[in-house]
């Protein structure tokens, strides 16, 4: 039975090459309304969406993402926040304590995170191309003093979406069996055995770009020897998290 929503979904693939053609004020507005409607911990709706215009301010950040060209050339760019600042407003407003712990980063960080999805779904069903920036994060003080955040607004990621000039496959998965579990975590041998299966992919993967001799596996060891973004900590909780 066809579904089109799940059509969209399989179709998707990170498009970092955008035509220059800005998207429609009322498709960012029909889309950022149907990502409200994602599911939120206890209606707290903890999520802010800081659409950036301004073309130097598109260019600097595209600097401080790490020199992504998407960040400035696309035709929206938007930074997701997870927005704690409006529930201390109103706990000020009703003379009560605000307080945060760990519990409540993780709930605005975790709904501002289902926003953001559904938001790029519902951009992508409209036939536009869409990137998170994770390197926003590269340089979070310098983004916090061009963005002139308040206390409570915490930067996790950009969004890039516009109309893209090439569609780039996407790329594979994990098998089924590495990621739906019935009753029990597997066994050590279990998640070998699929990582194993879904290297043979992900090689053909790679040899098809040139890349004969890379592993999904070996990349992803590689990936964690090291600490990276050590400071996110202190930024965060400069900003007012607790991390504790």
């Amino acid at each position: 039975m066809p579904n089109p929503i799940q059509d969209c979904m399989m179709a998707h693939s990170s498009v970092r090459a955008f035509e220059p053609t800005p998207v429609p004020k009322e498709v960012i507005e029909r889309c950022v309304a149907a990502a409200q409607m994602a599911s939120t911990s206890s209606w707290i709706q903890a999520y802010s969406l800081l659409q950036i215009h301004d073309a130097t301010k598109r260019e600097a950040l595209a600097e401080l993402c790490g020199g992504q060209a998407q960040v400035h050339a696309a035709g929206a760019f938007f930074v997701v926040l997870a927005d704690s600042r409006r529930h201390l407003l109103l706990a000020e407003s009703a003379g009560c304590d605000h307080v945060q712990n760990l519990e409540g980063f993780l709930l605005v960080v975790v709904d501002a995170s289902l926003f953001a999805q559904s938001l790029a779904l519902a951009f992508e069903s409209e036939g536009l191309g869409i990137c998170f920036i994770g390197g926003l994060r590269y340089q979070l003080d310098e983004v916090d003093r061009l963005l002139d955040l308040p206390q409570g607004a915490w930067p996790l990621f950009g969004l890039s979406v516009g109309t893209p000039e090439e569609k780039p496959d996407g790329r594979p998965r994990l098998p089924l069996s590495a990621v739906l579990h019935h009753d029990r975590y597997p066994t050590d041998g279990e998640v070998a055995a699929a990582t194993d299966a879904f290297d043979e992919v992900a090689s053909a993967h790679y040899a098809e770009r040139g890349l004969a001799g890379r592993t999904w596996s070996g990349g992803m060891a590689r990936k964690f020897m090291a600490p990276v973004r050590e400071e996110l900590a202190a930024y965060y909780i400069s900003k007012g998290a607790r991390l504790s």
